[in-house]
């Protein structure tokens, strides 16, 4: 089921077209149309005492979950409470337990509730009125164990371009924040349109094991003066990087060129709502590919789609009309697809950072195959051609492959690394 959940998509936004979008918005900014007509009957003296409670507010609550977090018993009391409510929440809707497994029951320790500090966390909790948050037995049917594509490889946005973020006041990105809210900001005098729209997105691909269902693997921030070339550059790709053969005189693999890896000039094409951006080659392009393909097909079988006037390289966001939430595809090196939905598209905040662009947001750490022999760490070589091993390629560890030794004969014996440093993407 939750495979299921993964792969939908939808409902769709209506048509947006990124130009109309950013005019629209820069008009309408600067109208004041954003502004809260209350808010300017305010007072200085008024305005400033409403940021000051506001930031005083958050700062409260900031402060109040640190004292809980950083102490250690409060803290375990509330990790404890939440796991209680899960279990109950999980014994009243019949919830199956783990095949094999039964689910244990979450006993505190003794005298741990009864300290003075734990009896008045708990009083407090109990005097909020708000009872919206808390887990009804419905939602048991949302709950799952974390996956993979649920955990971020990055700590922070990885740079991963050269796209320079232009905002009306560039100087302030970053430097000062307001805590008064968009909507109750004055309208400033010296106003100057955004050149620029902010567009999040997410990549997914197909499971290996599972092709008809999709996987997220990245999360990324383009702006829309950028190409879809663009993207597919920091697309992290394990077909755009894999090392280059070396053929000997007779034509057959005698190694590979780990230093020059594919890139992105074996083709690729963006079909995004039924136009083909291909990847602009002299000779037949992806797109040319794809149609001829297409031609094939019986005629009822036909998909409506039909090729650009643009390549991908030279197509920006700005001249798309894009639909929240509706996939579209990508195909290049071959038979690789991956699919991209937009989550957001809008103006430059001053908390966007500057430069880099576009940002990778969230990167799905990578799994790896186990080694053949010790079947216990993550194998770092694939050995192809010695004849000690029961198969060829076989995948090995490290350690295992010290083990065993350097061949006798090493002839046609090929170590491939598996560890490859990724040439698109090792600059962050």
């Amino acid at each position: 089921m939750s495979r299921g959940f993964d792969s939908y998509f939808g409902p769709p936004s209506q048509p947006i077209n990124v130009a109309d979008f950013l005019q629209q918005a820069n008009s309408a900014l600067l109208s004041g149309y954003f502004t809260n007509t209350s808010w300017e009957q305010l007072t200085p003296e008024h305005r400033n005492a409403v940021e000051a409670e506001i930031t005083e507010s958050i700062s409260d609550l900031k402060s109040s979950l640190e004292q809980v977090w950083d102490n250690p018993i409060l803290s375990a009391h509330v990790l404890r409470q939440h796991e209680s409510t899960v279990a109950s929440v999980f014994g009243q809707a019949d919830a199956p337990a783990t095949k094999g497994r039964k689910r244990k029951r979450q006993i505190a320790p003794e005298g741990s509730e009864s300290t003075p500090e734990v009896l008045q966390l708990q009083e407090k909790l109990d005097a909020i009125n708000l009872r919206c948050w808390r887990l009804a037995v419905e939602s048991a049917l949302c709950m799952r164990a974390a996956k993979n594509s649920d955990y971020n490889a990055l700590d922070a946005p990885k740079k991963t371009g050269s796209g320079v973020l232009h905002t009306p006041d560039h100087g302030d990105v970053g430097a000062t924040l307001s805590s008064t809210p968009d909507s109750l900001r004055s309208p400033r005098p010296d106003a100057i349109s955004y050149s620029n729209a902010v567009i999040s997105l997410t990549v997914y691909s197909r499971i290996s094991y599972l092709p008809s269902c999709l996987t997220r693997s990245s999360q990324h921030a383009v702006l829309s003066t950028q190409t879809l070339g663009d993207l597919l550059r920091v697309l992290p790709c394990a077909s755009s990087n894999m090392p280059m053969e070396e053929l000997d005189a007779e034509g057959d693999v005698s190694g590979y060129n780990f230093t020059d890896q594919t890139g992105d000039r074996s083709g690729c094409l963006f079909c995004i709502e039924d136009l083909i951006y291909g990847d602009g080659r002299e000779t037949v392009d992806y797109a040319d590919k794809l149609t001829a393909h297409i031609q094939k097909l019986p005629e009822d079988k036909r998909p409506q789609i039909k090729t650009a006037s643009t390549s991908a390289y030279e197509t920006t966001f700005n001249a798309l009309t894009l639909r929240i939430q509706q996939p579209y595809w990508i195909l290049h090196q071959g038979n690789c697809e991956h699919f991209f939905v937009i989550d957001q598209i809008r103006l430059a905040h001053a908390s966007d950072p500057p430069l880099g662009y576009p940002l990778t947001l969230h990167l799905t750490p990578m799994v790896r195959d186990l080694c053949r022999a010790c079947g216990k760490v993550p194998a770092v070589h694939s050995i192809v051609g010695d004849m000690r091993l029961g198969e060829s390629p076989c995948l090995l560890c490290a350690p295992c492959w010290r083990s065993m030794g350097p061949p006798k004969n090493d002839d046609g014996v090929i170590v491939v690394p598996l560890v490859i440093p990724f040439v698109n993407h090792q600059n962050s």
